[in-house]
């Protein structure tokens, strides 16, 4: 047993340092400082401009992929991690109050400064180590939506008012969907695996099982994930989204399109921001901006698409989209009043 907590400490703090260089650089970055952390996005030798129209999806799902590969490797990795070395512990959040469920999940998301499609890979961990259903979507939805790295971000180059919202309905998407929905049943593929531990506690053994359960991990959650990043890809192609997203004026029909467009379309970890930051210089309203806001980091496409097959759920998947669309909506209703 010692040696599976030296090897799962160093494994965790290697995952984790390397999540935190990334992000944290990463928003140095976009402060204008000259740092590059280890992990961004490779320079492709073409744009879109070099595609046809019909081959534009393959492009802007590559493009996809290129930004958020590191990120989704270090989900993969943390979810195998979490099976191996804390199924045996995460058993005990599969009981009691939705509160406490709630709670727990909140607290494990916060460190893991995630977007949602890459979220989705450790909520699959948390499935298979016995996690309960309000733990389990409360992690999901708390990686990307109460990212303390972006909500910085946030407060650094939105309005005041919008930066409040970010913060407060990021806390509500967490919270109402997964108190409403703690009660569901997941019964997926990702089935929870026994606690008993690994047969030999050699390093090697360790090794072997952590990269065994990460394979499983990825063969359930990526093929649904990069089938929903080619679907918006195509839509993408289909309509400007992005142009579309950052010239919504105020209105009912504006707040509510930027609501569906946000539940929709996935997007990395600190575009919300960046799209509604530039968005404001086009005539972008509060109402939109907020529904963007609110829906964007949450969840997408994609990331639905995946959740459902994680926990054998696509209807709880379609209702936590709803409830994220209309807490996008309704808060950027209620916010455009002020």
């Amino acid at each position: 047993m010692r040696k599976r907590t030296v090897f799962s400490i160093a494994v965790f703090t290697t995952l984790f340092g390397l999540l935190f260089q990334y992000r944290i650089l990463s928003f140095l970055r976009r402060l204008d400082f000259n740092v590059t952390p280890f992990g961004t996005k490779f320079t492709l030798p073409f744009t879109a401009s070099d595609f046809p129209v019909g081959a534009l999806p393959f492009y802007y799902t590559l493009d996809y992929l290129n930004t958020v590969w590191f990120t989704t490797l270090l989900g993969l990795f943390i979810a195998g991690g979490v099976i191996v070395f804390f199924r045996h512990r995460l058993h005990l959040l599969s009981g009691g109050p939705r509160w406490a469920q709630v709670g727990a999940g909140t607290l494990l998301g916060l460190p893991n400064l995630f977007c949602s499609c890459c979220a989705v890979s450790v909520a699959a961990g948390l499935q298979r180590a016995g996690a309960a259903p309000g733990t389990l979507l409360s992690f999901f939805l708390a990686a990307p939506s109460l990212n303390v790295v972006v909500i910085l971000l946030a407060f650094e180059m939105l309005p005041l008012k919008l930066a409040v919202a970010r913060l407060v309905l990021g806390a509500a998407a967490v919270i109402l969907p997964a108190i409403i929905l703690a009660k569901q049943t997941f019964t997926g593929e990702a089935k929870p695996i026994p606690a008993s531990p690994v047969e030999r506690e050699s390093a090697a053994a360790l090794l072997g099982e952590w990269l065994k359960q990460t394979g499983l991990v990825a063969k359930t959650v990526f093929p649904f994930l990069l089938s929903g990043i080619v679907i918006v890809s195509i839509v993408k192609t289909l309509l400007p989204l992005e142009a579309i997203a950052i010239q919504l004026s105020d209105g009912l029909l504006s707040t509510v399109g930027a609501a569906a467009l946000g539940t929709f379309i996935m997007v990395p970890t600190f575009t919300e921001v960046l799209w509604v930051s530039e968005g404001l210089k086009h005539g972008l309203g509060t109402g939109p901006a907020v529904a963007l806001l609110t829906t964007l980091p949450a969840v997408s496409f994609p990331s639905l698409w995946a959740l459902g097959k994680v926990t054998g759920s696509y209807r709880t998947a379609a209702i936590l989209g709803l409830i994220i669309f209309l807490l996008g909506a309704g808060g950027g209703l209620v916010f455009s009043l002020f």
